[in-house]
C-alpha cells in the first residue's frame, strides 16, 4: 500500500499536521475581510450599488452637514463657499482639519464651526478603513445640491471622499 510518509517517522506526521493546521488558520482569518468594503481602484466609481455600507455612511454624514448648514445663522452671499480637508477616524473623530478653498476669514471660520459641530459617527460594521480623508465643500448658490464622490488625492497617495453641499441663500 502507498503511504504519504513512513509509518515509523513520526516527525513527518507532526510537520504535516502543523501545515494543515496553519492552512486552516489562514483560511479562517482571511474570511472576515471578504465581507468588508474598501475603496474602488482609480477610475472605478463608488456607488450605492457597489459600496452600500460606505456610501450610506457618507450619505448620512452629508445630510447632517446640510442640516447644520441650513440651520446656522451667519452672514452669507450667493456664490460664497469654503472647503475643508480632514481625516475622519474609525472612532468618528475629526483630525488634521485644514482649509482647501477659501472665501474670507469670517466665512471660513463659520464653515469650519459648522463642520466641527457635526460629529461623525464611528465607522459602521463592514467599513474596512482605519481612517478616511474627506474634503467637504459648503456653499450657497441659487440651487440645492448634495454630491458624494471618491477620488485619489495624489500628494498623499490615498483615496479621498469629496462631499459637496450647496444650499439656497436665505
Amino acid at each position: 500500500m502507498i503511504s504519504l510518509f513512513d509509518r515509523n517517522n513520526k516527525k513527518d506526521i507532526i510537520i504535516f499536521m502543523k501545515r494543515i493546521i496553519l492552512l486552516i488558520l489562514i483560511l479562517i482569518l482571511s474570511v472576515p475581510s471578504v465581507f468588508c468594503e474598501t475603496f474602488t481602484p482609480i477610475g472605478v466609481p463608488m456607488t450605492k450599488e457597489t459600496h452600500p455600507i460606505t456610501f450610506g455612511y457618507f450619505e448620512d454624514y452629508a445630510a447632517q452637514l446640510k442640516h447644520a448648514l441650513e440651520k446656522s445663522k451667519f452672514y452669507r452671499r450667493c456664490g460664497w463657499g469654503a472647503a475643508y480637508r480632514y481625516i475622519v477616524t474609525r472612532a468618528g473623530k475629526i483630525e488634521e482639519i485644514k482649509g482647501s478653498i477659501f472665501q474670507n476669514d469670517y466665512y471660513d471660520e463659520q464653515i469650519k464651526s459648522v463642520i466641527l459641530s457635526v460629529k461623525p459617527e464611528p465607522f459602521r460594521e463592514g467599513m474596512d478603513y482605519d481612517d478616511v480623508l474627506v474634503d467637504v465643500y459648503l456653499g450657497f448658490e441659487k440651487y440645492n445640491e448634495k454630491t458624494i464622490s471618491v477620488g485619489n488625492f495624489l500628494p498623499k497617495q490615498r483615496d479621498i471622499v469629496d462631499i459637496t453641499i450647496t444650499t439656497k441663500k436665505r
